[in-house]
């Protein structure tokens, strides 16, 4: 059966939806995962299984599907949509829709069947998303980057090969989505940690360059443990928090603790992105005249230190 479905490749890219129904729309749905049969995105309303929903691409472009599933997830929801009767005419405009989006090529599919998102069995499995492989989303990037950017600006994969700790609790949802897109997009060396005792080794080994910190309500006493320890014993790694809806106040505590950035759920994965390439940049940008003015002054020094050793040998 499965086998019969798998018919066209998915992608994950970010991008804001209108998703409708007869009782509600959400004109801010957003974090698609889409091939030309289906799509999976997050929304402010749940969805009945079976339930009709129309779904605005763009304005003078919207598909009709059906829900498939939909589960809540912390304060909003996820949901997968199939489009049970979409024409050929029509998948063609979403294929041009998703490559004028992600600015890539989307072949006709090819290769190992996998589940296809009309598989219900768990909203959260985020490891049977299926998106183009590591290898030519880095090509993609580094090809888009070196044809648009000159070679001292900022780019997804400016600091690819960085290690970075993904600290959450233990079957968090969103921990496979961080991780695969961090990974693949922007070329870090991501590490999850689901028990913090598994920070400090690293930390010690001087194996991380920065930590991104999930918090939600279960957990934010031991984050704020963790936010403590790091100010105490690595005061030079820079650490993220993504979070939940907190007040200002709440967001400013963060931040005099110490945090290069707090960021709010539900957020597009390229804010965190963003959020961390810009910590990598700051830090670079900041230490640069420093390290400028240390060299200057040692080639100052750089005569009398020839004539001592010319006395000496």
């Amino acid at each position: 059966m499965a086998e019969e479905r798998r018919q066209y490749l998915r992608v994950i890219f970010e991008e804001t939806i209108q998703v409708s129904t007869e009782e509600w729309s959400d004109p801010i749905a957003t974090g698609l995962d889409l091939s030309l049969n289906g799509v999976r995105f997050h929304c402010e309303y749940p969805l009945s299984e079976g339930e009709l929903v129309s779904i605005e691409f763009e304005p003078s472009f919207t598909l009709v599907g059906t829900a498939i599933w939909c589960w809540p997830i912390e304060w909003y929801y996820q949901a997968a949509v199939r489009f049970n009767d979409i024409t050929v005419n029509e998948q063609e405009k979403l294929r041009k829709y998703i490559e004028t989006t992600t600015k890539q090529d989307y072949p006709d599919f090819v290769g190992e069947v996998t589940t296809e998102v009309d598989d219900t069995e768990s909203a959260s499995e985020e490891e049977n998303v299926e998106v183009l492989s590591s290898e030519e989303n880095s090509s993609a990037d580094v090809s888009q980057s070196e044809s648009h950017f000159p070679d001292a600006e900022l780019h997804a994969q400016t600091y690819a090969g960085s290690q970075v700790a993904l600290v959450t609790e233990r079957d968090s949802p969103h921990n496979d989505m961080i991780m695969q897109y961090l990974s693949e997009r922007t070329g870090f060396k991501m590490s999850l940690m689901e028990k913090q005792g598994n920070l400090w080794p690293m930390l010690r080994e001087n194996a991380l360059d920065l930590v991104l910190l999930n918090q939600s309500t279960s957990n934010e006493d031991e984050i704020l443990g963790v936010i403590q320890r790091l100010g105490e014993e690595h005061p030079d790694i820079p650490f993220i928090v993504f979070a939940g809806p907190i007040s200002l106040d709440d967001r400013l505590h963060l931040l005099s603790l110490g945090a290069i950035d707090v960021i709010t759920r539900p957020t597009h994965l390229s804010t965190i992105a963003q959020s961390i390439l810009q910590a990598f940049y700051d830090n670079r940008t900041v230490g640069t005249p420093a390290l400028e003015e240390e060299l200057l002054d040692e080639s100052l020094d750089l005569e009398s230190d020839l004539d001592l050793m010319e006395e000496k040998f």
